[in-house]
């Protein structure tokens, strides 16, 4: 960094209350009247080298209400928005808030603006979980990823198809929940099928999206429907893989899935309940919680995201 400064951190995992299991998370603090520049946080991204770290700018005296600037990176760039993160600096800083109050019980309502736009909070104090209605501008692209695109990178269940242990449909939807964030949204048949999938090669680069959609991170999310909760919730497992990474839990892309579902089979439904499981197969587990309110005339009108957290590490940046 360039200039002498002290910036206190912590790493939490997210979606979970379990130390070492969910998605991990590191947040850095820049108190009020502190400049931190893009190349700095681009910086400390890298020396975390977590899928993403993210920068809570902490309220002037000025700021009504509980509200924070949230800045999202992952190691080679600045996102617009990603569930983690979200989720995660969310508990974090309104668990802050909890404690600094006295409060043991009850909920916390709170705000971030991030660069995909505003989002509202809902925290559970006893529960220790946040609830956030996220950025959403749906887009099912015209150009659809086809099957032997996915058998390039995925030579295990190429062979299981071409065994006839499988059936791969011919082609899936590419689906973005805001402008800059987009999923190929894969699905497969059962749970044995999907702990087929492997790190890919490479990332996947598609140029030819809708127009004005282009400029985006892609990731692949697999997903199987294992059935309905006691509560009537839709149940999946899933996976997300982007090149040679994969993700123990995606909000975006979670969120993204269940857009797509809701928009293709909500049927009448005002309100559809989702639940996911992610990142068992690399051993850490993840649960999200997603609600997804539809108006009359089969739109989205609100996303919910939910989770949970644990603290797991705290300290000190120095320049």
């Amino acid at each position: 960094m360039s200039s002498p400064m002290q910036l206190d951190f912590v790493t939490v995992d997210v979606f979970t209350s379990k130390p070492y299991e969910g998605n991990p998370l590191a947040i850095v603090r820049i108190p009020h009247g502190v400049t931190v520049s893009q190349e700095q946080k681009q910086a400390i991204a890298r020396e975390f080298n977590l899928s993403e770290s993210t920068f809570l700018h902490e309220k002037g005296p000025d700021v009504q209400g509980d509200a924070w600037t949230v800045d999202i990176f992952l190691t080679t760039a600045e996102i617009p928005f990603a569930g983690h993160p979200t989720i995660g600096t969310a508990c974090y800083a309104l668990s802050r808030t909890a404690e600094e109050r006295g409060i043991d019980n009850g909920v916390i309502e709170a705000s971030f603006q991030l660069k995909a736009g505003p989002v509202g909070l809902r925290y559970d104090v006893a529960r220790k979980t946040a609830r956030a209605s996220i950025p959403h501008d749906v887009r099912i692209h015209n150009r659809r990823w086809s099957r032997d695109e996915l058998f390039r990178s995925q030579s295990q269940l190429s062979e299981a198809h071409q065994q006839g242990k499988t059936s791969i449909r011919d082609d899936f939807a590419i689906v973005s929940i805001v402008n800059g964030m987009t999923f190929i949204l894969v699905e497969l048949e059962t749970l044995e099928v999907l702990e087929l999938v492997t790190l890919a090669g490479s990332s996947v680069e598609i140029t030819d999206l809708d127009e004005g959609w282009k400029e985006t991170f892609i990731g692949t999310y697999f997903f199987v429907r294992t059935g309905t909760s006691p509560q009537g919730k839709v149940t999946l497992r899933t996976r997300m893989i982007e090149g040679l990474l994969e993700d123990p839990a995606t909000g975006s892309a979670a969120s993204d899935l269940v857009a797509y579902l809701s928009l293709t089979e909500g049927g009448s439904k005002r309100m559809l309940s989702y639940e996911i499981v992610q990142g068992v197969e690399m051993g850490r587990r993840s649960e999200i919680a997603i609600d997804v309110e539809m108006t009359g005339d089969n739109a989205i009108s609100k996303v919910f995201l939910e989770g949970g957290f644990v603290r797991v590490m705290e300290g000190r940046l120095k320049s």
